[in-house]
């Protein structure tokens, strides 16, 4: 008898490649933008949008501002001599997220494993983000057919690792036991800390070999080929 019932996968860097997404998109934005792209300029891009990123995790900002903010600290510190900051910002922004909700790469072996698990567990998307560029990346994707639906923080008002995120999971599935429940994903932070404060199993896939930074992780694979193979073997 399987232990699990409902399978809740983490959507970027665990099921769809966010880097390779990120890259792309921040491509067509820089020259959509009149900025010159270099490998260094996406590099400091992706160092700033991180930091925010893990500011709005500990609730020191909001999505909205967000969005904007990434790309006027951006153009401040590489077109200082912009003359509207804040409209050439915005400019960046929409462009940006039009461009990464075209985006739907795919870890390696996601499609496998989500074909292989279809119709033997329920499965979810739980992401954070922006709804618009979730929801348009999942349906373009070839694993959309394979699960029952997506709970965007966006739209719930809340965000992983916070309690409020899960609880809004849990009264739309008309709250399953906890531990009929698998959480999958790679960050430490919102999918680890999100499941273990909530009494939730946790599945850490880790493709790097980074470890666990001290947590009581359930689960740690480092393909996701693996999670089928403990699924099947009976281990988890």
């Amino acid at each position: 008898m399987r232990r699990y019932e409902i399978l809740l996968f983490d959507a970027d860097n665990t099921l769809f490649d966010f880097t390779r997404a990120e890259e792309l998109a921040f491509r067509v934005t820089a020259e959509a933008g009149g900025l010159d792209y270099s490998d260094a300029l996406y590099r400091r891009y992706s160092e700033i949008n991180d930091s925010l990123w893990k500011k709005l995790e500990r609730r020191e900002t909001d999505l909205e501002s967000l969005k904007l903010e990434r790309f006027r600290l951006l153009l401040e510190e590489c077109a200082p001599d912009t003359d509207d900051f804040p409209k050439r910002a915005a400019f960046l922004r929409d462009t940006y997220i039009e461009a990464l909700g075209d985006q739907s790469c795919l870890v390696d072996g996601a499609e496998e494993l989500c074909r292989a698990l279809a119709g033997r567990y329920r499965m979810f998307i739980v992401t954070n983000g922006i709804s618009r560029i979730q929801r348009r990346r999942f349906a373009a994707s070839t694993i959309a057919p394979y699960f029952e639906g997506m709970f965007v923080s966006e739209e719930i008002g809340a965000q992983k690792p916070s309690p409020a995120y899960f609880d809004a999971v849990f009264a739309a599935l008309s709250h399953p036991e906890k531990s009929s429940v698998l959480v999958i994903g790679d960050s430490l932070t919102s999918d680890c800390d999100g499941a273990i404060a909530y009494g939730l199993d946790i599945c850490r896939f880790d493709p790097k070999g980074e470890g666990d930074g001290g947590r009581a992780l359930t689960y740690t694979v480092r393909k996701l080929s693996e999670i089928r193979d403990l699924l099947d073997g009976g281990t988890i």
